[in-house]
């Protein structure tokens, strides 16, 4: 792995420390070039110019076989969305719940694998519990099969969830719902990109996913997989011309096969061309390779961090336990403070609840401040941010 080339592909890293992937990371200039690319085509060429209008749906045809692939899926498997939460939306709109059914949520979730579902409590009366993940935010397959009961449906979980970077053990979770008869949710929002995502060896019914994360595409770039053999049985939220037929002789409504019947209108064309240079770019560089410069980038932000008066971590103690994300408060310290502090001196980290008011209610908090690492980032960096945190914190 290069890592002076990546720097030098991503701007930004000569001016700015970033580390804040967890809500959106840094797209590589060939993302950028991509977009602009196609944009300035729009307006140059024409955007339905009939044999430029062929050229574009080809193009989106090969990301998403070149997504399948990444996920070890079929093109067929796979719709595309504008983020994870409508992927999540549209596959709680889409099963045909009935009265008494159950889901079960991992209490790791923030809001957009939560507000879905507790909906149906509302709209058809279904029942959602939650699952407890333990002290350290990690997820027990035994804790989802001692929760399972004959009317449960479905079962949902964060790969990687925003609020504690425990990387959970997916494919073991999905397994006892298999088990168990129900359905699986894997959220890879954290995950995609950062770690293997394969959704055979995972095992997984469905998996939302988005590419401003650890893909580092632009925003407005989410993904949905849904099993072949359930694809045609759902309801598609959303219809439109892209997805659907209406015989206006007959009154009859058709729907596309597979995933793409979760798609209405127009794909955003610049959002999905700009995906397909950043799963090259990420697969140029490998998954694996990337996994473990992560993980050892997060162990040596742990082991640094860990060496500030009041520093408090949240998630596992144990970093092979985490990957990318390390939550963490300094006691008696606004951490909005400490982001603000960073700011000025041009490095980027943020400070909130994240939408994962179990965990913290765990924690006895109500925000914390976040360092979210990539590829990218260096030795160096996390260095020179515990600095910059040592002395906000004495100021």
């Amino acid at each position: 792995m290069d890592i002076e080339q990546i720097r030098r592909d991503t701007p930004l890293t000569q001016s700015t420390i970033y580390l804040d992937t967890a809500a959106a990371s840094l797209p590589p200039d060939a993302v950028l070039d991509e977009v602009r690319g196609y944009l300035h085509d729009t307006g140059h060429i024409g955007i339905y110019l009939p044999a430029f209008r062929k050229e574009t749906y080809a193009r989106v045809d090969a990301v998403r076989a070149q997504l399948a692939a990444f996920l070890n899926a079929q093109p067929d498997e796979i719709a595309f969305m504008k983020n994870a939460s409508e992927a999540i939306s549209l596959v709680a709109q889409g099963i045909d719940w009935k009265v008494g059914d159950e889901i079960l949520v991992a209490d790791t979730e923030m809001l957009s694998n939560l507000l879905p579902w507790k909906r149906l409590e509302h709209t058809r009366g279904v029942t959602v519990r939650m699952v407890a993940a333990n002290s350290e935010g990690v997820l027990d397959p035994q804790a989802f099969a001692q929760a399972m009961t004959p009317r449960t449906r479905l079962l949902t979980f964060s790969h990687l969830p925003n609020s504690t970077g425990a990387l959970q053990d997916a494919a073991a979770i999905c397994a006892v719902a298999r088990e168990h008869g129900a359905l699986s949710l894997v959220n890879a929002s954290q995950s995609a990109g950062m770690v293997r995502t394969d959704v055979a060896a995972l095992g997984c019914d469905f998996l939302a996913g988005c590419g401003r994360k650890a893909l580092r595409a632009t925003e407005g770039t989410g993904f949905l997989y849904v099993r072949r053999a359930l694809a045609d049985g759902m309801e598609p939220a959303l219809a439109g011309w892209w997805n659907g037929t209406y015989d206006r002789s007959t009154g009859a409504l058709s729907f596309v096969s597979g995933a793409r019947r979760f798609e209405a209108g127009c794909p955003i064309v610049p959002a999905i061309l700009g995906l397909g240079a950043a799963l090259t770019y990420a697969q140029t560089i490998g998954i694996d390779a990337i996994e473990a410069r992560v993980r050892e980038l997060t162990a040596y932000a742990v082991e640094r961090l860990a060496g500030l008066p009041g520093f408090e971590l949240y998630g596992p103690r144990d970093a092979s336990r985490r990957i990318g994300i390390v939550p963490f408060n300094v006691r008696g310290v606004d951490p909005a403070a400490i982001v603000a502090e960073l700011e000025q001196q041009s490095c980027i980290i943020e400070a909130g609840n994240f939408m994962a008011d179990a965990i913290l209610a765990r924690y006895g908090v109500s925000s914390m401040a976040r360092v979210s690492l990539h590829y990218f980032n260096t030795h160096e960096e996390i260095d020179r941010v515990t600095a910059l945190v040592r002395a906000a914190i004495s100021r």
